[in-house]
């Protein structure tokens, strides 16, 4: 009868494990720098692929296999900023620790 209520798809339990990887590296990154600017390079990477993405996919007029193009649009363009944002961060959070 427990069985029926922890069904979890594998597709969720990859999903989750992702998730529970990527806060780990954000934790580390807190200590070391070079983690998040190598977060931050991926992001801007797979930032720039989704804009691409549902920009040709906009313009095809092509369905998508999960969401709209402008949803495409948006999940590129957010992960372009936030990835940017962690660079950034990555090298203030440093300009403390050169001075002392």
């Amino acid at each position: 009868m427990l069985s029926e209520f922890f069904v979890v798809s594998p597709l969720l339990a990859v999903v989750a494990v992702l998730a529970v990887v990527l806060i780990g590296l954000l934790i580390w990154g807190a200590r070391n720098p070079l983690v998040w600017r190598l977060l931050a390079v991926l992001g801007m990477g797979t930032g720039a692929g989704f804009l691409v993405w549902g920009i040709l996919l906009a313009a095809m007029n092509e369905a998508p296999p999960l969401i709209s193009p402008a949803g495409i649009i948006a999940l590129g363009a957010g992960a372009l900023v936030g990835s940017i944002v962690l660079l950034v961060v990555s090298y203030c959070g440093g300009c403390r620790t050169r001075k002392q």
